[in-house]
């Protein structure tokens, strides 16, 4: 149906059904009197409604697409006088270093075990090859996120062992024929995230290894097929770079445009290609949509879609995890495509690996539904045999609730798990950490002490190739103990 046609049918029905329940012979002299313009009023609340309810659907399916947009432009730009994370196109950001407090202004809640490496792919014109070096003992696992919120896609030891591979990432419409010793990751969408994790044991001996190693994975273009260009095995001079606003178009009207950019570079799949024909009616189409030049209706109706669809986000957050034990837990993330605003929500709260490669357990409340608190102490007993069954590693973390960073103390101690050194077992067998602000008294409990502040925190257990038991949700961590 014509745009024209739609609104003269709902703008005939608007009509009807606004005479029900008043005078009919007042209500339609209302109409005689001044049909143009109450026909005009009629056709503009249609159009808004319209805006509306296809702003709406847009918003919430277009979301991660945005969401990627908005990291791309903003770490492939420099949009801070004192940023730190910055590459362009195709190229590796590294961190020389694992995370340790004041890194949560960088990464939301970062992990105390991996160097992390991070890139932003464009496969529009060609291909990228990731080279993989041999990793000896240490493991390496990498989130790979598409611009439709997909992780689809494994690349990992326990996948392709320790390393000495080359991974060719191809878009959706590539279809050329690769060499027999390469592996091949086809994706989704044009534009994706890739985010490289390689362990250290903490030592700053280790770390420096290990950064050293991890500048080995780099990554090749391969231009129009007659060269290769391998991208640097460094890290892009930020402060060389033109100071530039940052991309912020969630909540505004400028998500639409983004979107319409995004869908350009990343079409949709055959079976939601209906979705983009209902979105032209209202200028959103693939690569274009001008805010300017949209009539007041249609603005007034994406404005109040916006509205309804950041509510809707926020709401669907609980919807991504399960509680077991007092450990929230999901195996979601990576996994949704038709639920909209899970799909969302997952986006803006941050994606994580396939179940396969790693799982990750949260704890916010102790057994009576208290905010865990640096005012008071806990413990947590794992039973001889029953500690987190991995073929990788585990390791605890505790964050401020605040700030979603790690915390300040005086053994710099920001993790504990398997391979911290000198933990000591109890008579039974069991190890017991202790989490608490002040160093334990037993001795015992101070070899485990995992040191918190004096406010709120959370925990995070980590698992990393973990049994497929902990992946089915069939094994959790033990319950938390108070302590007065």
């Amino acid at each position: 149906m014509h745009r024209r046609s739609f609104l003269v049918s709902a703008a005939k029905m608007i009509a009807t059904s606004a005479c029900i329940g008043a005078n009919p012979i007042s209500c339609m002299n209302a109409f005689a009197a001044n049909p143009a313009e109450r026909f005009r009023q009629i056709a503009d609340q249609a159009a808004e409604e319209e805006a509306y309810a296809t702003g709406l659907e847009a918003y919430l399916y277009g979301y991660p697409r945005v969401e990627l947009a908005r990291r791309i432009y903003n770490e492939t730009h420099r949009v801070k006088a004192n940023q730190i994370i910055y590459a362009p196109r195709n190229q590796f950001f590294y961190f020389d270093r694992l995370s340790r407090p004041g890194d949560g202004l960088v990464i939301k809640a970062p992990n105390n075990d991996t160097l992390y490496a991070s890139a932003y792919l464009d496969l529009l014109d060609s291909p990228v090859a990731l080279y993989v070096p041999k990793v000896g003992h240490r493991h390496y696992v990498a989130l790979i996120v598409d611009a439709a919120g997909g992780v689809d896609n494994r690349l990992s030891r326990s996948v392709s062992g320790p390393g000495g591979v080359t991974y060719l990432f191809a878009g959706p419409e590539f279809k050329e024929p690769i060499p027999a010793d390469v592996k091949m990751v086809h994706v989704a969408t044009n534009d994706l995230w890739l985010l490289m994790r390689l362990t250290s044991d903490g030592s700053m001996d280790d770390q420096s290894r290990a950064a050293l190693l991890l500048k080995s994975f780099t990554l090749t273009t391969l231009g129009d097929g007659s060269a290769a260009d391998r991208m640097p095995g460094r890290n892009a001079d930020v402060l060389r770079q033109p100071l530039t606003k940052p991309l912020d178009p969630m909540g505004r009207l400028e998500f639409f445009r983004v979107l319409a950019e995004m869908l350009h570079r990343n079409p949709v799949p055959e079976q939601d290609r209906g979705l983009v024909e209902r979105w032209r009616r209202i200028g959103i189409g693939e690569g274009r949509f001008d805010a300017g030049s949209a009539s007041g209706p249609v603005r007034r109706g994406l404005e109040r879609a916006i509205v309804a669809a950041e509510k809707i986000v926020a709401a669907a957050q609980f919807g991504i995890a399960s509680t077991i034990n007092g450990w929230n837990y999901s195996d979601k993330i990576g996994r949704i495509r038709n639920d909209w605003a899970l799909n969302a929500a997952i986006a803006r709260g941050g994606y994580g690996n396939l179940a396969e490669d790693s799982v990750y357990h949260q704890r916010n409340l102790d057994a009576a539904g208290t905010p865990l608190t640096g005012a008071r102490r806990y413990t947590i007993t794992f039973a001889e045999g029953h500690l987190p069954p991995v073929k990788a590693f585990w390791s605890l973390t505790a964050y401020d609730q605040a700030s979603f960073d790690l915390m300040d103390n005086e053994i710099a101690r920001y993790s504990i798990g398997d391979r911290t050194p000198g933990l000591r077992r109890s008579s039974d067998g069991s190890l017991t950490i202790a989490i608490q602000n002040q160093p334990p008294a037993d001795p015992i409990l101070r070899a485990n002490w995992l040191p918190v502040g004096t406010g709120e925190f959370y925990l995070i257990l980590r698992t990393y190739d973990p049994s497929p038991e902990i992946a089915r949700g069939e094994w959790v961590p033990p319950d938390i103990k108070v302590h007065a």
